[in-house]
């Protein structure tokens, strides 16, 4: 990692530092943002860590949640933004609280670079990046920091088995292996815990599927509902065999969508994402679009899907 600049500014902290992550934050983001809290403690600071949108029940077991704070101060020195390509990316960004500089910690290819200290780098998590920062800095690592960063990586990689992970991937979770993690029951809490409306989202949305004739893709509608289900479905209908593009389009209030795109080996769905506002990586990325109505929002993508195709 080269990034002197950075790391001497982690080195020099000042005293009022929060950090925070996207919003409706994952095991990625969360896992990382828990690894940063201990790397600054061990540095001597106190920071605020806040998500304020965090789904508890989803991370009760990841050791140090309790750490998160929804009490902030309306100023800080530092601001440490994790996992988002973008400053907006956030939770009400325009109620977040103002700060004399900032950090931004990702691994999106579409990050922006808005930060006063930039670590961008193309790799498969955030948590890959926090421990080599870990590395970098001589800081040692714990079980209890281990679990979390191995959390972080673990989801973001799919159980390691997405095109993100690499080499140095494994090697990193070997390394993290080595202070006896419980990486099954990781493994467990994110992808054999699911709640009953996950479930009932899926029921909904295999009603609603439309299959395209010509072209290797599959949109999935889930219309605005009663059942509250944060957790996106993509990864059980991106399993479709033969189907290179996979799109869900979850309606979270009226004419108002949640978009998931995932693609196998060809299209970029980061730049599809992009023309509903969204982004993310090439294999997969997401989306919100609003005043808009189902079937235009149908129409819509198959269009721009069609471009893409042909």
């Amino acid at each position: 990692m080269n990034n002197s600049s950075l790391l001497e500014k982690l080195h020099q902290l000042p005293n009022k530092i929060i950090a925070t992550v996207h919003k409706e934050p994952d095991y990625d983001a969360i896992g990382s943002l828990l690894a940063l809290g201990e790397l600054i403690e061990q540095l001597g600071k106190n920071v605020t860590l806040f998500a304020p949108d965090i789904d508890l029940g989803q991370f009760e077991h990841l050791p140090g949640i309790e750490q998160l704070s929804t009490t902030i101060e309306s100023e800080y020195d530092l601001a440490i933004y994790l996992d988002c390509s973008n400053q907006h990316r956030i939770f009400q960004p325009n109620k977040f609280p103002t700060y004399k500089e900032s950090i931004n910690i990702d691994h999106h290819q579409d990050n922006t670079h808005f930060a006063t200290y930039n670590l961008v780098q193309s790799i498969s998590s955030v948590g890959e990046i926090m421990f080599n920062l870990f590395q970098t800095m001589n800081i040692p690592l714990n079980k209890k920091i281990a679990t979390q960063i191995y959390a972080a990586i673990c989801f973001d990689t799919g159980n390691f088995k997405f095109s993100n992970t690499t080499t140095e991937t494994f090697k990193v979770a070997a390394e993290l292996l080595s202070f006896g993690i419980p990486n099954h029951q990781i493994s467990e809490w994110i992808f054999e815990n699911k709640e009953q409306n996950y479930f009932e989202d899926i029921k909904t949305g295999l009603n609603n599927m439309y299959i395209d004739p010509k072209h290797p893709f599959t949109l999935v509608f889930i219309p605005h509902n009663n059942i509250e289900n944060r957790e996106s479905t993509i990864n059980f209908f991106r399993t479709l065999k033969g189907k290179e593009l996979t799109v869900v389009c979850k309606e979270t209030s009226e004419k108002t969508f949640k978009l998931s795109f995932r693609s196998k080996n060809k299209i970029d769905v980061s730049r599809l994402a992009k023309i509903f506002n969204g982004g993310g990586h090439k294999r997969a990325a997401g989306a919100y679009c609003s005043k808009i109505t189902l079937p235009e929002l149908k129409n819509k993508l198959i269009k721009k899907i069609y471009e893409v195709f042909e």
